[in-house]
């Protein structure tokens, strides 16, 4: 016993070790999914941010001081932007700052305690001077300045992205802002080809907050950088770890899983994932400390070998003890097992003992063994037909998961589960295929004017036509409310949208049973791409096209 209990103990501390090595990975891994997700949520509400001020912004310079109160609305609202600014092409410039962003700012342009806001303003027609003029939190004037200027926003890396990015929202990658000793990113747009863009800033300082809330500070240390290996910010305690980590190993895609390192003599477990920006390359790296993460894991492991000595130590005693009572009568009992085991139920004998228990057990074997058979033989038929019940409720459960109650048609799982495998296959072998959204025309309009149960009827005989006229390879699901999806694997553009002209036509022509009038649709369609990483940004495209159907009329085919 003790020669297993030690081989058992050798077992589990190398299980546990290797356990430890995979729970790690993946908590790195969640880890840096979870950074992930932050990085593309902050993005998106940045670039929601300044599409709504491309929209409203004043593109004409002469009405620009009508976008004063809109600028200082914004920054009041999101505390991570630091100014908003509009850049014209003669080299005018408007910009908002929150002075609370930066101490040293109140310093550099004298403004007071109650002084909230700063805004420089440029004219094209006299480039050699700026306006700086200090408000306080209810928008009032306090003081106004001219002074000598050299800024010419014409040559700052956002506004030359901006007009190069076709009239596309932008993320410029860090650098140093002009008018505080401080590095950030920029998110800019042109407005509407007119050579303005219209710019906010975001500091790194307040993106690296978003990180911290989400890191153990204590145990891991993070930083993000770019492909050519700078820095764009760290969470760490040793601001040479990642050049030290650079000078021994070159490979970032040795790290895509955590591996062990040894780093100056102390030992880290490492991972580096790529973030999923389409327009910078960016990866997080993290360094775990080796001894304090995996600390834990053999803690646990040595307090469960301390639990089992115990034990063992316990269980030698009472064996000791009880072999000498009922270790005969017990090796009895256990022949008549057998017998029953062997079904010579007419053969069992009764064990005497002087303990009472063993006298019960086997007073109980022979009562039983009158009955066991039958019992047995009936269980035996219940468990088989709780079994095929059991696998027929099973299979109509998973129907149903994957099935969209009104139209019988997959739902939005199935649909998301082929998208998967497609995209799947499109990053592994380069395989081409297409998607096909669907929206019936002024669907609202039915269900107000002939009432939900037309439109359920609507509903449910456009997916019959649908499914009807699709290609047998087609995957066709509801998408969602009154949205349909065509996924066709292995399918060029051309291909998915002769598909889609041959459903808008077989749609048009159908007479509906209880709805009297026609039914159009709009359909967008859009290809996978070498750029595309996820389903996600065909199915942006898709509605980027049906989107445009309707705007150019609906009952009509657009393909992104």
């Amino acid at each position: 016993m003790l020669l297993l209990l030690v081989v058992f103990c050798a077992q589990l501390l190398y299980t546990d070790h290797n356990q430890s090595k995979k729970d790690i990975n993946e908590k790195l891994k969640n880890l840096s999914n979870r950074m992930d997700e932050l990085v593309r949520n902050s993005d998106n509400l940045n670039y929601s941010t300044i599409e709504i001020l491309s929209i409203i912004n004043q593109k004409d310079k002469a009405d620009q001081d009508k976008n004063f109160e809109i600028y200082t609305q914004i920054l009041s609202r999101q505390k991570n932007f630091s100014a908003i600014h509009t850049g014209y092409e003669d080299g005018s410039f408007y910009e908002v700052i929150n002075l609370d962003i930066d101490e040293k700012l109140k310093e550099d342009y004298n403004a007071s305690e109650l002084d909230k806001w700063l805004l420089i303003k440029i004219d094209g027609q006299n480039i050699d001077k700026k306006e700086v003029i200090l408000y306080d939190e209810n928008l009032n004037e306090t003081s106004k300045i001219v002074e000598e200027n050299s800024y010419d926003p014409t040559k700052r890396p956002w506004y030359e992205m901006a007009i190069s990015s076709e009239n596309k929202s932008i993320k410029t990658p860090p650098y140093k802002f002009s008018h505080i000793n401080s590095y950030g990113l920029t998110f800019s747009k042109e407005l509407n080809g007119s050579k303005n863009v219209v710019s906010v800033d975001f500091l790194i300082e307040d993106f690296k907050n978003i990180f911290k809330n989400n890191l153990n500070q204590e145990n891991i240390d993070m930083f993000l950088f770019k492909e050519d290996r700078s820095t764009i910010f760290a969470i760490t305690k040793d601001n040479n770890l990642l050049l030290d980590f650079f000078e021994e190993n070159k490979e970032l895609k040795e790290f895509e899983n955590a591996n062990v390192i040894d780093i100056k003599g102390k030992k880290y477990i490492v991972q580096i994932a790529k973030l999923h920006n389409p327009n910078i390359d960016e990866y997080i790296i993290f360094f775990a400390d080796y001894k304090k993460i995996i600390a834990p894991y053999f803690s646990q492991t040595f307090q469960i070998i301390l639990s089992l000595v115990i034990i063992c130590l316990i269980m030698i005693l009472l064996i000791v003890y009880f072999s000498k009572i009922i270790v005969a009568p017990i090796f009895k009992l256990v022949q008549e097992s057998k017998k029953i085991k062997d079904r010579k139920y007419g053969n069992i004998l009764k064990v005497d003992s002087s303990i009472l228990e063993v006298s019960i057990l086997s007073n109980s074997f022979l009562d039983m063994s009158k009955s066991i058979y039958e019992y047995q033989q009936s269980l035996e038929e219940k468990v088989e037909q709780r079994t095929k019940e059991l696998n027929l409720k099973n299979e109509e459960l998973f129907k149903i998961s994957i099935t969209d109650k009104l139209t019988g048609l997959y739902n939005r799982v199935k649909l998301d589960k082929v998208l998967q495998e497609n995209m799947s296959l499109s990053l592994r072998y380069e395989n081409i295929f297409s998607v096909i959204i669907i929206d019936i025309d002024f669907f609202k309009k039915i269900n107000d004017n002939f009432g939900h149960q037309v439109g359920d009827d609507v509903l449910k005989e456009v997916a019959t036509i649908l499914n009807k006229n699709i290609r047998d390879v087609d995957t066709l699901g509801r998408w969602g409310g009154e949205e349909f999806l065509v996924v066709c694997p292995e399918t060029l553009k051309e291909s998915a949208k002769e598909l889609a002209l041959k459903l808008n036509r077989v749609i048009k022509f159908h007479k509906f049973s209880t709805y009297t009038n026609n039914v159009t649709i709009s359909v967008g369609v859009a290809s996978c791409g070498l750029k595309d990483s996820s389903y996600d940004d065909i199915i942006s495209n898709a509605d980027t096209a049906l989107y445009r159907a309707k705007k150019e009329g609906r009952d009509r085919v657009e393909v992104f």
